[in-house]
């Protein structure tokens, strides 16, 4: 193998020549390794002065950046002495342009990526296409960078990267689909869920899980997908959601003896207090009640919607307190509901119970005996609101 520098940067950044690392110091993320990280986006192509400084200093209080610029390539220069690369002049700059390039072999998977992309684009044939989306699937092992997520210029590159990567899912699983290579499929399939869960990826998975008799890791898949769904408040947009409904609808059993099929519809653990499910089985059972509702008259049952509040009595918009505060508000149903009474989370702050057997007059006693319970978990802040959003009648 010859020796190159080769930069990683995708999922995690690492630079080495020779099977000798380049450590860029003690310091965590020091300036000088960020011009080197940007520069190795297009290793040996030319960046302007302005272009750099506008990605290194853009959101930070520099006096002049021009200085500060000329000290950071001073110092990059310094380390580069000092690295395990041959002796050269790495760091070239002439008529306001930088560039990168010491007559060495040099590897950037950033670069090689954004070359596949652009190749990918003017592609016409099939094979050759398979090929570049492969290749790039490759290269991509995760987010561009992860510990410089919040720079702007890893920001911008990030989504380029994000937006190359997932046509080249499309195009790849298309591909594969038409092969008949679904084990390959879902393999890539499990990768991207990996990178990007929510992402409506897993609806490929679990669709090549089932054609390769994977029925039970389909299962598997699928319900932690939909209770993921649940946590976040949503992911998918409406076609990727016609998708995955589609595929679930294909997840059954084989055929089974009436013992069999009671025990896969039972509760492994019967627990007490209301029944918590994702919001697809809650929206089922609501339809169920609805329906029967409007063919045998009114069945008593109360739909409310619980709303998380801060100390000011306004809905709480923090994702890490709602998610705490979510957690012993669920705490409270088990406790303060029955167990033929279901619970979902809507949205980030919102929950929406349905509680059979309860009439419009005893809802506003459930609603303040959930409050007192919550409080009382949250240490006295906060609380809660609940709304009666239908009382049984039919459609």
């Amino acid at each position: 193998m010859r020796e190159a520098l080769r930069v990683r940067m995708f999922g995690g950044f690492s630079a080495a020549y020779g099977g000798e690392v380049l450590a860029f110091g003690g310091q965590k993320d020091p300036k000088f390794k960020q011009l080197f990280q940007i520069l190795m986006t297009r290793p040996g192509r030319e960046f302007s002065k302005r272009e750099v400084m506008g990605s290194l200093y853009d959101c930070e209080a520099v006096e002049d950046a021009n200085a500060s610029l000329n000290n950071t390539i001073f110092r990059l220069r310094k380390y580069l002495r000092k690295s395990p690369l041959p002796p050269g002049e790495y760091l070239v700059l002439k008529d306001g342009m930088l560039r990168f390039d010491g007559g060495i072999a040099m590897e950037s998977d950033a670069w090689a990526l954004e070359c596949a992309g652009q190749e990918l684009e003017k592609e016409r044939d099939r094979e050759k296409r398979g090929e570049l989306c492969r290749k790039i699937c490759e290269l991509y092992r995760g987010e561009l960078l992860p510990r410089l997520s919040n720079e702007l210029w890893v920001i911008e590159k990030s989504k380029e990267y994000k937006e190359i990567y997932f046509n080249a899912l499309d195009i790849l699983f298309s591909y594969l689909k038409e092969e008949d290579d679904y084990k390959n499929m879902e393999c890539l399939a499990a990768h991207a869920c990996e990178i990007y869960p929510c992402e409506g990826w897993e609806s490929w998975r679990i669709e090549s899980l089932l054609v390769l008799g994977c029925r039970e890791e389909a299962e598997r898949v699928y319900r932690e997908t939909a209770e993921r769904a649940q946590e976040i408040g949503g992911f998918l947009s409406r076609e990727q959601q016609e998708r995955f409904h589609k595929v679930g609808a294909r997840i059954c059993y084989p055929e089974g003896t009436a013992e069999e099929i009671g025990k896969c519809l039972m509760e492994p653990e019967a627990e007490e207090g209301a029944y918590g499910c994702t919001l697809p089985g809650f929206s089922d059972c609501f339809r169920m009640l609805k329906r029967v509702t409007a063919r045998r008259g009114p069945i008593c049952f109360s739909l409310l919607l619980c709303t998380i509040l801060d100390a000011g009595g306004r809905p709480v918009q923090d994702r890490k307190a709602c998610e705490k505060q979510g957690e012993k508000l669920c705490m409270s149903f088990k406790k303060y509901l029955r167990r033929g009474d279901i619970y979902a989370k809507y949205s980030e702050n919102q929950y929406l119970l349905l509680c059979t057997g309860a009439e419009r007059g005893n809802f506003s006693d459930i609603g303040l005996r959930l409050d007192m319970d919550f409080r009382k978990r949250c240490g006295g802040r906060g609380g809660i609101s609940c709304r009666l959003l239908d009382e049984g009648r039919a459609w």
